[in-house]
């Protein structure tokens, strides 16, 4: 999917002990740096680290939210609270360094997001590949804010043997042609089920604009027993094997080890789609040829503090429908159905929703973008229906909901055959 402007999901740390920890490392060598340590675990139910050692400075208090480890990734949550207004361009222009283990094989990547006007998370993910993390010992973020002077170090001292036991790790065996790709396993922990493939490699800048034959738009569908999760492409890195061949993996966040852990029934539903990089940009480009308002507002109903547009029209001219909301004091649930399985399967699978902020304008929250924290299943009552459930719904909060433009090109779409995982 093309990516948008939304936070790092914080998932809760099964079995992360967080012990008393001090490093003699400065802040990134700055004399006005601060530094301390995160102590005590954290609680039993969220995880949550202890903010009793939290720095202020400058009308800021900065702490360690949550971190969160499994065998191959770490996150860790730096949140970021003021008394006054953070504002975005101020607070997401930020530094940080992330120490931890040994020196091997790693990507790392950082995202910002205001939760609302007075908070910043600062997310900062490490993807070890094929290698594997250390188990336990010393971590440090060191954490800079030009626009306000805030230069600090936070220490912790972990250790995730806990939480590396709860692991499910299964070899998938199965191959889809229209991808050129072999599926290689399965692996759930605390951040999610990962999907990883393999296939040949491949010169991405050599591709035409033209070509189809790496399905862009292309995604898998993740089913544990009655519910489906949508996943997200994470990206992917040569083999240390052979280097002649790609793996790459598609995350579902919201798939934790708990939700799949007693599940027999687990399959793999990939969702092809025949467009092309040329298809996408134009389908973009006209959508971004109206106006905002008249892309968000149009045709827009309202229902339990929820704003949606009740029919999605595709480009054969048959509609989809969003036809109930149930809302209680944490969990949104959204009913939507097309006139075909294809049609609903899509809209399922690619709503997106958004706290309704001040003044119309829409928040992006790490808990409803796309697989983050929903899932969907049929709806029991109406053959072609589906249900998308939204867990950790702030109740005083407007939502608004919407469908990616992408799945209009009906035509462009078809559900390949569901591979499965374990019976």
């Amino acid at each position: 999917m093309i990516n948008k402007k939304t936070n790092r999901l914080i998932c809760s740390i099964l079995g992360v002990v967080l012990t008393v920890g001090m490093m003699e490392i400065p802040a990134l060598a700055n004399e006005s740096g601060q530094t301390t340590s995160v102590n005590s675990s954290a609680d039993v139910k969220n995880y949550n680290v202890n903010k009793s050692n939290s720095i202020e400075k400058n009308g800021l208090n900065i702490s360690i939210d949550k971190i969160v480890a499994t065998k191959h990734k770490l996150r860790v949550t730096v949140l970021v609270e003021s008394k006054n207004p953070i504002e975005d361009d101020k607070g997401n222009n930020v530094i940080t360094n992330l120490t931890y283990g040994q020196d091997g094989f790693s990507s790392e990547s950082v995202s910002s997001s205001n939760i609302d006007k007075n908070k910043l998370l600062v997310t900062i993910e490490r993807d070890m590949g094929e290698e594997l993390l250390q188990e336990k010992g010393d971590l440090r973020v060191d954490l800079v804010i030009p626009k306000y002077k805030i230069n600090v170090g936070l220490d912790a001292n972990v250790d995730f043997s806990e939480a590396f036991k709860n692991t499910i790790e299964k070899e998938v065996s199965g191959k889809i042609p229209e991808f050129n790709m072999t599926f290689k396993g399965l692996e759930s922990n605390a951040l999610g089920t990962t999907i990883s493939y393999s296939q040949p490699e491949s010169d991405f800048n050599s591709r035409e604009e033209n070509d189809s034959s790496n399905l862009p738009f292309s995604t898998i569908v993740l089913k544990v027993g009655d519910k489906m999760y949508r996943t997200q492409s994470s990206g992917g890195y040569m083999s240390r094997n052979n280097y002649d061949i790609e793996i790459g993996t598609y995350d579902a966040q919201a798939a934790t080890y708990e939700k799949v852990k007693d599940q027999k029934n687990i399959s793999i539903i990939p969702v092809l789609c025949s467009m092309t990089w040329s298809d996408i940009r134009k389908t973009y480009d006209d959508n971004g040829k109206k106006s905002y308002n008249e892309n968000r507002e149009a045709a827009k109903e309202t229902s339990k503090n929820v704003n949606y547009k009740k029919y999605f029209e595709f480009s054969d001219g048959s509609k989809g429908e969003v036809y109930n909301i149930e809302r209680d004091d944490s969990t949104l649930k959204v009913y939507c159905k097309g006139s075909s399985e294809i049609e609903g399967l899509l809209m399922a699978s690619n709503m997106f929703a958004y706290y309704n902020l001040e003044n119309g304008q829409l928040g992006y929250n790490d808990m409803y973008d796309y697989n983050k924290n929903s899932c969907f299943y049929k709806d029991s009552k109406d053959n072609l229906g589906y249900v998308v459930e939204f867990d950790n719904v702030d109740k005083d909060k407007i939502v608004d909901l919407d469908f990616e433009s992408m799945i209009k090109q009906i035509d462009k779409f078809k559900i390949g055959s569901e591979i499965q995982v374990t019976n």
